[in-house]
């Protein structure tokens, strides 16, 4: 099944990973081609694409707002405050759903720019 990782903050403002899967239906999306497989739908209210150089690192930070972020290409390692860390791979989803926490870091692994882009939404 299809998942994306959920970084998300508490009660007390500490931020943590979580593996969520969603579910996928057949249907119409671009008639006339044929039926295939569709996650539900979000409406999102602006998309940007961000660049990382070689060598980036962020402290820790909340998301500005709400967003799906996918990575497009090199590898991002995201850590939480709960002391987790994840690296990414291109193609991987994150929604990040963490602000006004403690935020999370996110460097830049190996030797390769990295570059994402951000769905914000509501």
């Amino acid at each position: 099944m299809p998942h994306y990782l959920h970084v998300y903050g508490d009660a007390d403002g500490t931020t943590h990973i979580e593996e969520v899967a969603y579910s996928m239906t057949s249907g119409d999306y671009a008639p006339p081609a044929p039926p295939l497989e569709i996650s539900a739908h979000t409406p999102a209210t602006g998309m940007v694409v961000l660049a990382f150089p070689d060598g980036w690192y962020g402290d820790y930070h909340p998301a500005p707002k709400k967003q799906w972020m996918i990575l497009l290409s090199g590898a991002l390692e995201i850590g939480v405050s709960d002391g987790t860390k994840h690296t990414l791979k291109p193609g991987e989803i994150v929604l990040a759903d963490e602000v006004g926490s403690k935020g999370h870091t996110t460097r830049v692994v190996g030797n390769t720019p990295a570059s994402i882009v951000a769905v914000e939404i509501a």
